[in-house]
């Protein structure tokens, strides 16, 4: 057996590197529920919150939502409210709840919304209204079980509600 010599050492050890380095497996993000409870977000909308929504020539409007919640476990609740936060039974009202299912992401699916005098039985007189979004990452409170000036959307301490809101001009009759 014959020694190696100091050139082929060299070589040998210039390209350790270079195997070593080939041995690395690039490993795919993984997304893991990130323990503890965090607050449900709104991750985009059309318009943006905050906005005005401009009389239109069709009476129609359209807001859509994109929510998201870093606890992909949780099902999100959703209510679209009329002219509350706070609650006044005389002109507050709430269209229909939507359940969001975890999906395996942070972001859910799409959500839209288009208030109308008739379905969303919203009272005449003001000339423009409060839209708000509200959701939850927990069941909402029954209303004898909310505070008086919150009874549409609270929920258990150890949830989360975020909220978000237009203004609508839609005159009703």
């Amino acid at each position: 057996m014959t020694c190696p010599t100091p050139f082929s050492r060299r070589a040998w050890l210039a390209a350790l590197p270079l195997w070593i380095s080939a041995c690395v497996v690039p490993v795919a993000p993984q997304f893991e529920d990130p323990g503890g409870n965090y607050s449900p977000f709104v991750a985009s909308s059309v318009p943006s919150a905050g906005a005005e929504l401009p009389a239109s020539a069709d009476g129609t409007y359209a807001i859509q939502v994109i929510l998201g919640d870093p606890n992909l476990d949780d099902v999100l609740r959703a209510r679209w409210l009329i002219d509350y936060p706070p609650y006044d039974p005389s002109i507050s009202r709430m269209a229909p709840e939507v359940k969001l299912p975890p999906s395996g992401a942070v972001n859910r699916e799409l959500i839209r919304f288009a208030p109308s005098c008739a379905d969303d039985q919203i009272v005449s007189g003001p000339a423009s209204h409060r839209v708000t979004l509200s959701v939850a990452d927990r069941p909402f409170l029954p209303a004898d079980l909310a505070p008086p000036d919150l009874q549409l959307d609270s929920v258990p301490t150890e949830g989360f509600v975020v909220r978000t809101t237009w203004i609508v001009d839609l005159a009703c009759p």
